[in-house]
């Protein structure tokens, strides 16, 4: 219990030593484009023809110091390079803070990482001091090797092949992006234990291969150690041109690990090892704890670690005795098939919380391209890094192509076969730490009592069903009002005001894109009437909404009558009166304050009003702090 709170506190010390050392300053107001000039520290070149610069220490004609903006550029004269130093009309805007309660925080992404405002160009960017020196030189590798690679590749396969490399993935087209996430496949693109592994490991039987081929090393030296040490070299090769993201990070950890074992000649693979990986990692970026990436590869990491764990005597007495071909060929579909189902399995809740989408033949998509990925790619791959320095990479990357051709047409097939994926809504917060807690219960104890683990992850998946969703939805600025409908569907006020918003809102709720109300009074569901001045929603009889009234007003003359007639008034101008018929009243000085709501209408007559709103959920925290100008 004492090393429990003693680690606990440590975890929070991290944070706030880590929060008080970065201190982000933020923009905190719009501003209207103006001439900056800043260092350019990263730049990727997506397939839609768009720029995302990201500038350090930035000059603002007339603005604040910040430490670094984020610009999107549409048209370019000339592509800026990492290390150079440029001049750009550009407008900023303060880091966009969530979408409802509770959603992803891109704000808080942004401040991690330095920045304190996006942005989007006027001008085309001029460069007015070239890169010098070392500054900039990781990233222009990346982006010299991802130039090579579509020089030999200029089709779909070379984009892909780019992000395998170097883990920039901007080169994909948003089509192939799709069809590799529905088809289950999206973690090929995504640098991590997979990647790293593969090319570690191929590194290291090649290599092994060759010094076996030598009989005076075979019996003298011991070559097995001599092949890990390369191994390590190669991950930390690929380490350095992927970037070092988060799951890679955590990869090469893993896979130094594995291999100092065998340098040692011991054991390595167990959850000792992921945890010093999961340590490592949040005790320089305590922030990856909240991380999409960080949260669903340590889940299949685990996951595999305690399953093969559990499985390896009885594979051992599967393989014990005379080994046939047919035997070898069994056993590694027969892996194949377990490790993917159990990977699927674990990074399933993550994937509906987070992407409220369901993969129903990821699994067939993954045997099939997995294959590929271990056999064909990966070792293709490490013989470009050994002949790419010397120009001769096309040799590597002409057949590596034909392997990601296959993965890609895998990808499409599946991705466009009859109920390839099934969007869910949105589940609590609650149902995926029950899961969470269950399973780690279940794996991480070695007696019977890691059974009681089981009935914890079964309630946490009968909650994820039960989640409520709420009955309005107004997004930050008050334009965008969305209803949930007898069907449980959301039905929205325009298609045009914050399509954002609304994107994300129709996702949660599990839908492909929203539509939008009538408001003529007949036939929605439920009950909308609008006109110029505003609308009357009222649920339908049946619904849960205990037969409230909601008022939407736009225009300031329908304050009156609806202020005497309705229980809920939500208004885009202010409410300088009282409202007597009004149990709960919101105007525009509210969402100024609080940002967009989300509201839970009473089940019966009487009932209480559940409201919650982005800047309660966002708390009181650098990123989500403002300076208000007025207060009401």
């Amino acid at each position: 219990m004492l090393i429990a709170a003693i680690v606990t506190a440590a975890g929070f010390s991290t944070i706030t030593i880590r929060v008080a050392l970065l201190a982000t300053p933020v923009l905190t107001k719009k501003l209207s484009p103006r001439m900056i000039t800043g260092l350019v520290t990263d730049i990727r070149h997506y397939a839609t023809g768009t720029l995302r610069i990201t500038l350090e220490n930035p000059q603002i004609s007339g603005g604040p110091a910040l430490d670094k903006i984020r610009l999107t550029v549409r048209k370019f004269n000339i592509l800026p390079r990492p290390g150079d130093r440029i001049r750009i009309r550009a407008g900023l805007l303060p880091p966009p803070p969530p979408t409802m309660p509770g959603d992803f925080d891109y704000a808080r992404q942004l401040w991690f990482h330095g920045i304190g405002a996006i942005g989007y160009s006027v001008t085309s960017p001029q460069i007015i001091a070239p890169a010098r020196g070392l500054r900039g030189l990781s990233i222009r590798q990346r982006l010299a090797v991802a130039a090579n690679i579509r020089t030999v590749l200029p089709t779909a396969a070379g984009g892909l092949a780019v992000a395998l490399v170097t883990g920039l993935r901007d080169g994909i087209s948003p089509p192939d992006a799709k069809n590799m996430r529905n088809a289950g496949l999206a973690h090929l693109l995504a640098i991590s234990g997979l990647h790293m592994g593969l090319l570690s490991g191929a590194a290291f039987f090649f290599v092994r291969f060759l010094l076996s081929l030598s009989e005076y090393l075979t019996l003298r030296y011991p070559i097995r150690k001599w092949a890990a040490a390369v191994a390590i070299a190669t991950g930390a090769v690929y380490l350095y041109l992927s970037g070092g993201s988060l799951p890679t990070i955590r990869a090469f950890i893993m896979v130094s690990i594995v291999f100092l074992g065998v340098m040692t000649d011991r054991k390595a693979i167990s959850l000792r090892l992921v945890a010093i990986a999961a340590m490592v990692i949040l005790l320089l970026t305590p922030e990856a704890i909240l991380s999409i990436s960080f949260q669903m590869s340590f889940a299949a990491v685990v996951a595999l670690v305690v399953a093969y764990e559990r499985m390896a005597p009885r594979w051992a007495l599967f393989l014990d005795g005379h080994q046939g071909w047919m035997k070898k060929l069994l056993f590694y579909l027969a892996t194949l098939l377990f490790t993917t189902l159990v990977a699927e399995l674990a990074i399933a809740p993550f994937a509906l919380f987070y992407f409220n989408k369901l993969v129903q033949y990821g699994l067939v998509a993954n045997l099939v391209a997995m294959p590929v990925m271990a056999i064909w790619v990966m070792p293709l791959i490490v013989a470009y890094l050994i002949l790419g320095p010397l120009g001769l990479g096309f040799l590597a990357l002409v057949p590596l192509s034909y392997g990601l051709d296959v993965i890609m047409f895998v990808a499409k097939t599946v991705a466009h076969a009859p109920g390839a994926y099934s969007l869910v809504p949105a589940m609590g917060t609650g149902a995926l730490v029950m899961m969470i807690l269950g399973a780690l219960w279940f794996g991480l104890w070695r007696l019977p009592w890691r059974n009681f683990g089981i009935p914890v992850v079964i309630i946490g998946i009968i909650a994820a069903f039960f989640s409520p969703r709420p009955d309005i939805l107004i997004d930050n600025s008050g334009r965008l009002i969305g209803v949930r409908t007898a069907a449980n569907g959301l039905a929205l006020s325009s298609l045009r005001a914050g399509r954002m918003s609304g994107r994300r809102w129709a996702q949660r709720f599990g839908q492909a894109k929203a539509k939008k109300w009538r408001g003529d009074g007949s036939g929605s569901n439920p009950w909308i009437s609008c006109d110029r001045l505003g609308c009357l929603y009222r649920p339908k009889d049946g619904d849960n909404a205990g037969g409230m009234l909601v008022a939407l007003i736009k225009n300031e003359r329908a304050l009156r009558q609806d202020c005497r007639q309705a229980q809920l008034v939500i208004s885009l101008v202010p409410v300088d009166g009282k409202c007597p018929s009004a149990r709960l009243v919101i105007d525009k000085w509210d969402f100024y304050h609080n940002g967009g709501y989300a509201i839970w209408l009473p089940q019966r007559r009487g009932g209480r009003i559940r409201v919650e709103t982005v800047a309660a959920s966002r708390g009181d925290r650098p990123w989500s702090r403002r300076k208000w100008s007025r207060k009401k």
